[in-house]
């Protein structure tokens, strides 16, 4: 899930760009295969992390169960962050500053910049990690863009990316690749609203649904994003992900936060208990844990987090305006 509030316009002129399907030359400037070797590596224990017991962060990009181990990490403007056993991981280098960060079930995608001093060229382009960031595998726009706001299905592993700024390879608009970014395709977005969007997120193993939410709501489509219909009520949505069988969404209600889990099949709503927030503050990012979906973490637009793990009935907080 990726936030794009007030970054792009989702108007006809964008709509009517056209769809196209392209090769996508890379260049293969980092490991050019998956290493079965590192994938799905333990965080404790492990060199690459270290545990931080006190800290601040700043500028988060995203957050996710990357490699399904039951550890939620968090994308930063200095590199990934790691919760885990209640304790708290920074890794030891690689500290890039990882945009559109999206975990899936055998690692993370990610665009972004590398960190002061890092050999690699910048924009990073399209990357993917098997093993929490230690090596990063190019999969395409190298040196080219930057994408901020992506989703991965967490199990289908396809890719969508809001392209800004039309590169060699894609023009303006949203674009899916299913193969890992060799061919891309253009979503035509007929159905959405023309107003300002906030997230995009993907189904976890629905192949061809991805949603997107605006200030009317969250709208869905079961086409890889060519046709959308609303899914929720009329509501000002923050952000959103999917879960197997539902949505779970946050949003803003006679200005207060709200979160509430609807039925992908019968719509039905259930609405969840919030952690007590400062006035005006407002969820900004939502992760579930896939092998626990009861397990939900939250980050606000202050930069507290909280974590439940019994779908809201208690909340524990694991950060206050970014310290932890």
């Amino acid at each position: 899930m990726k936030k794009m509030v007030k970054a792009i316009m989702l108007t006809s002129t964008i709509l009517l760009l056209g769809a196209c399907s392209s090769s996508n030359n890379k260049d293969q400037s980092f490991i050019t295969s998956k290493d079965q070797s590192k994938s799905n590596v333990s965080v404790t224990n492990n060199p690459f992390f270290k545990e931080k017991k006190a800290g601040k962060f700043e500028h988060l990009h995203g957050i996710g169960y990357a490699g399904n181990k039951n550890a939620i990490y968090f994308a930063t403007h200095k590199g990934l962050l790691v919760y885990q056993n209640n304790r708290w991981y920074e890794t030891t280098s690689n500290k890039h500053d990882y945009m559109g960060f999206s975990a899936t079930d055998d690692g993370f995608y990610s665009s972004g910049h590398p960190e002061e001093g890092s050999s690699l060229g910048n924009p990073l382009g399209l990357v993917k990690s098997f093993d929490n960031g230690q090596t990063l595998m190019n999969l395409g726009f190298y040196k080219e863009s930057d994408f901020h706001y992506m989703t991965v299905g967490y199990k289908t592993h396809i890719i969508y990316v809001v392209n800004q700024v039309e590169n060699k390879t894609l023009g303006q608009g949203v674009y899916y690749s299913k193969d890992d970014g060799k061919t891309w395709s253009q979503s035509q977005l007929n159905g959405l609203p023309q107003t300002s969007a906030g997230t995009i997120a993907a189904h976890p193993t629905k192949e061809n649904m991805v949603g997107i939410s605006t200030p009317e709501g969250i709208f869905v489509s079961k086409d890889n994003g060519n046709t959308f219909e609303r899914f929720t009520r009329k509501i000002n949505t923050t952000t959103f992900v999917f879960q197997e069988k539902s949505i779970l969404f946050a949003a803003v209600e006679n200005n207060k936060p709200i979160l509430i889990k609807q039925s992908l099949d019968s719509k039905q709503e259930e609405v969840l208990s919030v952690p007590a927030l400062d006035e005006k503050d407002h969820i900004m990012y939502i992760a579930s844990n896939p092998a626990n979906e009861k397990e939900i973490v939250i980050v606000t637009m202050t930069g507290d987090i909280f974590m439940t793990k019994n779908n809201g009935e208690n909340w524990t907080k694991l950060a206050s305006k970014g310290e932890f």
